[in-house]
């Protein structure tokens, strides 16, 4: 097939080539000369046969030149792509890859260049126009599609490589992952983990509205600004498409794990992570985890907290650790929990920034 192909592509070039008259010439020569011999096709006239070469090497050297400046633009474009962005320090290493420092060289701005094996992960993910996709480069372009949340880390760019994939993303300056600012700082106050949650709360319902699940919420995977003390959701590499039916298999951290999966290997997205946001939100207030096992929680389980917590504060924590997932709040449930809005040293709203502000729904 393919030799006809390129028989027939001969021809209409050849054809192309000439005048009418020319072409009819053409045609009556190579008539005559089947007729004496079948199957053969007599020679060109000199005349036509210099006008063919000429003009065939003329369309050579047009052709040889296109190929060679669309060559040289595509190793320009990749080059370019590829030498956008300078690679700094380590920042951290995970299951699923290495994240480093990076500075975009067009204009100075930090960014996180994750680098993903492709050994680690297979799962793919359709995405309207750009065909399939690793799961978590969908996840985010899914996330970060305009309009963007302000509490969720932005994708930039991505690169596909033969072994693994590039995710180029926003690295906000000055911060640091939320476990560490503990650590270093101590236990948040009320104020300051109101502060936390409102955001991580509206970060978490964007997800939800693009039909995208996290699945591991921790302090970890939350940037706090050290100047304005905004946050960022980051890491979906353990997420997944949001269903309503459960899911039976597990990506995330064990111990934010919900109970229902160690006694059933089977859980639902929303209270799995009210779970999550639950276990997170005490062990940033006390600096310890709630219990010594989620596989060992039932409704009989105490939780112990330090002396210095509301009420308020004790009772939205312990509605969010239930045992039963039935028995925890919805997201919805959170935002409007008396804790988020008491005062007397306590406020939070007035001091987000106005464009996280404008996600948060009093």
């Amino acid at each position: 097939m393919a030799l006809v192909g390129e028989s027939r592509g001969r021809s209409r070039s050849r054809s192309a080539a000439f005048p009418e008259t020319q072409t009819a010439a053409l045609d009556t020569d190579t008539q005559e000369a089947t007729d004496e011999l079948p199957g053969y096709l007599a020679p060109l006239s000199s005349q036509l046969a210099d006008s063919v070469s000429t003009d065939q090497k003329k369309r050579k050297r047009q052709i040889d030149s296109q190929q060679t400046r669309s060559t040289s633009s595509r190793r320009s474009a990749k080059r370019s792509r590829r030498d956008e962005y300078v690679k700094g320090p380590l920042l951290g290493r995970g299951g699923f890859g290495s994240v480093f420092a990076g500075i975009r060289r067009s204009d100075g701005l930090p960014v996180a260049i994750k680098y993903v094996s492709k050994d680690r992960t297979c799962e793919t993910l359709r995405v309207d126009g750009q065909g399939r996709l690793p799961l978590e480069v969908a996840l985010m372009i899914r996330v970060t599609s305009a309009p963007a949340c302000p509490s969720v880390l932005q994708l930039l760019d991505w690169f596909d490589r033969p072994r693994r994939y590039v995710l180029i993303l926003e690295r906000p300056a000055p911060c640091q992952d939320l476990q560490s600012f503990c650590e270093e700082n101590g236990c948040l106050d009320e104020r300051l983990a109101k502060r936390v949650l409102v955001q991580l709360i509206a970060a978490l319902k964007h997800c939800e509205s693009r039909g995208v699940l996290h699945r591991d919420v921790k302090p970890e995977n939350l940037l706090i600004s050290t100047e304005t003390q905004d946050i960022k959701l980051l890491d979906f590499g353990c997420g997944d498409q949001l269903k309503s039916s459960a899911y039976r298999y597990f990506a995330g951290t064990p111990a934010y794990a919900p109970p229902e999966w160690f006694r059933r290997h089977r859980y639902h997205a929303a209270p799995a992570t009210v779970w999550s946001v639950g276990v997170t939100l005490f062990n940033i207030l006390c600096d310890r985890f709630p219990f010594r096992g989620a596989r060992r929680v039932t409704s009989r389980s105490r939780l112990l907290f330090p002396r210095q917590l509301s009420t308020e504060c004790r009772q939205l924590i312990r509605w969010c650790l239930s045992a039963a997932p039935a028995d925890r709040p919805s997201l919805d449930d959170l935002e409007r929990h008396p804790w988020l809005h008491c005062t007397g040293g306590q406020t939070h709203y007035t001091d987000l920034s106005p464009v996280v502000m404008a996600w948060v729904v009093l």
